[in-house]
């Protein structure tokens, strides 16, 4: 049987980390996964309320099939939205250069 590295990366606010797996091919990400819960407890927060998940910044289902060499990542929904944050930032600097 042949197996593949994979690398699984989240983010969460109380946690984030990148971990490598070496997994029995064929893989998924469902397997990646529950692979890396066994070893890090810390990414069950990140599973359990992330809103996707993917391959190399692509949004990929649970049954997407693993190639040797993925980067397999969690997504976690927005704190707030870029466009607001980009127009407040905007604001604020035009308060500053009118006032300097």
């Amino acid at each position: 049987m042949t197996t593949i590295r994979v690398t699984l990366a989240w983010a969460s606010k109380e946690s984030q980390g990148e971990i490598a797996l070496e997994l029995d091919s064929p893989a998924t990400i469902q397997v990646a996964i529950d692979a890396a819960r066994q070893l890090t407890p810390a990414i069950t927060g990140s599973v359990d309320s992330a809103v996707a998940f993917g391959v190399w910044g692509k949004a990929r289902p649970l049954e997407f099939a693993l190639r040797d060499g993925d980067r397999v990542e969690i997504y976690r929904a927005l704190q707030a939205d870029p466009k607001d944050a980009r127009r407040t930032n905007a604001r604020r600097q035009s308060a500053k250069s009118k006032a300097g």
